[in-house]
């Protein structure tokens, strides 16, 4: 074993940190030379000292400053690291919620993970471990936010579409216990230079939505009303709970082509992820094939519009108007299951207070 896959391991969840971050801790913790981690890394030693700076720059988030600070050269528990990978998917659920946010005060031992609802109440979605949280800071899957006493997190473009490579990789665990956890882990590794530069992400890009949404039409109305960007969000939060990959929802042409991934759904054991699967699955089918194409690709794979038209051989400008129509339908789809939810809810209360009558005259006493 190499110094630099020592550092790998060494302590808590750092096998999960990216390259980078292990080799400033291989530098600044272990003092080892950048000539030394850059003969080992195969690259010329002002790339490690230009990764070492930019770690450097990092520390002003006291979050970074802590968890790098605290590590250690004594080797850790391989165990540990195993468990972060559920960690990480969990928070990952969490922070891809709409109105999701992670918070951070210096001096406490875990960062809150909280959900805004209604006029601004907040719910708590958990806690996670500050070493867990540096994991998700370090790889861009979530961002600082602002705020100084208290630091706020939200989860990026990187990290959505990350999501689905997180929940295949937990399942490759689960089936591989006794395997390599950097091999495990290495398929959400994301190469910037094969990435498709079709896809709206990174800092500064939006979704084709949130685009469309500040358009005007003829009648000085928003193009996209606020309920059709929700009814967007809420799929694409969906899709990524279920951890879909890029090509499931793409190229079916008849119902009977999704009941494969129905009965991949009934085995799961995490109910939120089945649920999540299903309801994806039924606003698909409910949209149709073609509909549901240019839906899944600007909202849950984040594409352009440009480039969903050229795909699909539509003519220029036309995706907005199909997709506006496609939101449209998704939108009267979940009122609809919103209404058979209170109604399935209204006649279960009813049921249970029969039942509780029932039982109350049973128990009262006959009268002579």
């Amino acid at each position: 074993m190499t110094d630099l896959q020592h550092v790998e391991n060494r302590h808590g969840l750092t096998a999960l940190f990216p390259e980078e971050a292990r080799r400033y801790l291989a530098h600044t913790a272990d003092g080892r030379p950048l000539r030394d981690i850059a003969r080992e890394a195969g690259c010329h030693p002002s790339t490690i000292l230009r990764q070492v700076r930019k770690l450097e720059t990092l520390r002003d988030d006291p979050l970074i400053d802590r968890v790098l600070g605290a590590c250690t050269s004594e080797p850790g528990d391989p165990d540990k690291n195993f468990t972060g990978i559920d960690a990480v998917v969990d928070a990952m659920r969490n922070l891809a919620q709409s109105r999701a946010m992670l918070l951070y005060r210096e001096g406490v031992s875990q960062a809150a993970i909280v959900k805004t609802v209604g006029e601004g109440d907040t719910v708590v979605l958990g806690a996670i471990d500050l070493n867990v949280a540096a994991v998700l800071v370090l790889r861009n899957w979530i961002a600082a936010e602002g705020g100084t006493a208290l630091k706020r997190y939200r989860i990026t473009e990187d990290g959505r579409s990350v999501l689905p490579k997180l929940v295949a990789a937990q399942d490759a665990r689960a089936s591989r216990p006794n395997g390599d956890l950097l091999q495990v882990f290495s398929v959400v590794e994301t190469d910037r230079r094969s990435r498709d530069r079709s896809q709206s992400s990174g800092p500064g890009c939006e979704s084709p939505l949130t685009a469309l949404a500040r358009r005007r039409g003829i009648d000085g109305k928003p193009f996209l009303p606020p309920e059709f960007v929700s009814a967007g969000d809420r799929l694409q939060e969906d899709f990524a709970i279920a951890g879909f990959a890029a090509s499931d929802l793409l190229d079916w042409d008849r119902p009977e082509a999704l009941q494969p991934l129905y009965d991949t759904a009934v085995n799961m054991t995490d109910s939120r992820r089945r649920e999540a699967v299903e309801r994806t699955l039924n606003a698909i089918k409910e949209l149709g094939p073609g509909l549901s194409e240019v839906v899944v690709r600007c909202c849950c794979l984040r594409e352009g519009l440009e480039m969903t038209e050229k795909r699909l051989g539509w003519s220029a400008r036309s995706g907005k108007i199909v997709l506006r129509i496609a939101l449209q339908r998704l939108t009267l789809f979940y009122a609809r299951a919103q209404v058979r939810e209170c109604m399935m809810i209204g006649l279960a209360a009813s049921h249970a207070s029969d039942q509780s009558d029932a039982v109350s005259k049973e128990r009262r006493p006959k009268r002579e």
